[in-house]
């Protein structure tokens, strides 16, 4: 009986996470690599899935086991710990960013797919299309990483293969047909104290501190775009609020048909992830709730977003 419960948890728990128009067996067959009878004596509870590949499934469809089993802990959820490993830092920031990309790959072509973000800096989804501030954000952590040897900025060096991971990643990103960016009113503000502590203390040069500035001012003329058009370049919305108060840290949410993920972001590059659904729910209106302190500035709010542009250029005019 306890068998034929857990088969049936697992068949239920894929359902709800294909689309519609997805066939569960064939998808099924594409991830075990069994045959198609076999996938059925399996659907039809005849033979049950083994625990090898319930984890297959598990890890294929971000699908959490104890969801599978029909067991719910209510003050628990599974964390998926994106950390860059300070022995191979590079190459383990590639290949999560890699994750990324293939996850917003898979979401490209859902009619309804959201992201929202509330930000006390400026968010990957934006950054990652600058190189200056990308590197300078991947400078930051290592310093600060006792295990890595990071002397000067100059001295870093970015492989290609990111820098084009990062522009994928962003380009990815643009794909979602709705995006909220609530920022934090001191996002500019805490991001040129950073470069500016790095340039007192000799790490940064004083060429690359004007490189740095000048892309600051292109990411605001952009971002100023944006706001102005309240559109991605591939034609969906976005949403960009000025937040009233400041925020302790970055939180972030995708939704889709298939997909709801929560993104907490820690150690300055790194984030946990998690797809418990209660802890969705919480994220995700925590992010809304914040909308009522903050004011729009895509699309409306001309007189706020003209201000605040000034102002932070103003801000970076300091460097």
């Amino acid at each position: 009986m306890i068998t034929n419960e857990l088969n049936t948890g697992l068949v239920n728990a894929v359902r709800e996470k294909l689309p519609s128009k997805e066939n569960l067996a064939n998808t099924l067959m594409d991830i075990l690599y069994i045959g198609k009878e076999a996938i059925y004596r399996r659907l039809r509870g005849e033979v049950p899935f083994t625990l090898t590949e319930a984890a297959i499934i598990s890890r294929k469809l971000g699908i959490s086991l104890d969801k599978m089993i029909g067991v719910s802990f209510q003050n628990n959820a599974v964390f998926d710990m994106n950390i860059v490993d300070s022995s191979q830092p590079l190459e383990t920031y590639y290949s999560i960013l890699e994750k990324q990309v293939e996850l917003f790959r898979k979401v490209k072509e859902e009619e309804n797919s959201e992201i929202g973000t509330s930000s006390n800096i400026i968010p990957l989804t934006l950054s990652l299309n600058y190189d200056m501030l990308s590197k300078f954000r991947l400078f930051k952590w290592m310093y600060q990483n006792e295990n890595i040897k990071c002397k000067h900025f100059e001295a870093m060096e970015i492989p290609q293969k990111i820098v084009d991971k990062q522009k994928e990643y962003t380009g990815a990103v643009a794909h979602i047909r709705s995006v909220d960016y609530i920022w934090d009113n001191m996002i500019f503000s805490h991001l040129v104290n950073d470069i500016q502590y790095f340039c007192d203390v000799h790490l940064i040069s004083d060429e690359d501190k004007n490189l740095l500035k000048e892309e600051l001012l292109s990411v605001i003329d952009d971002l100023e775009e944006l706001a102005n058009r309240g559109k991605s370049k591939t034609g969906n919305d976005v949403k960009i609020y000025i937040s009233n108060i400041n925020f302790e840290a970055t939180y972030s949410y995708l939704e889709t048909d298939t997909i709801q993920l929560s993104l907490i972001r820690i150690y300055s590059i790194n984030s946990i992830t998690t797809q418990d659904h209660e802890m969705f729910r919480g994220l995700k209106e925590w992010i809304q709730s914040l909308k009522k302190f903050s004011t729009l500035i895509s699309e409306s709010g001309e007189m706020q977003r003209i201000q605040f542009f000034k102002q932070q250029r103003e801000i970076i005019g300091t460097l």
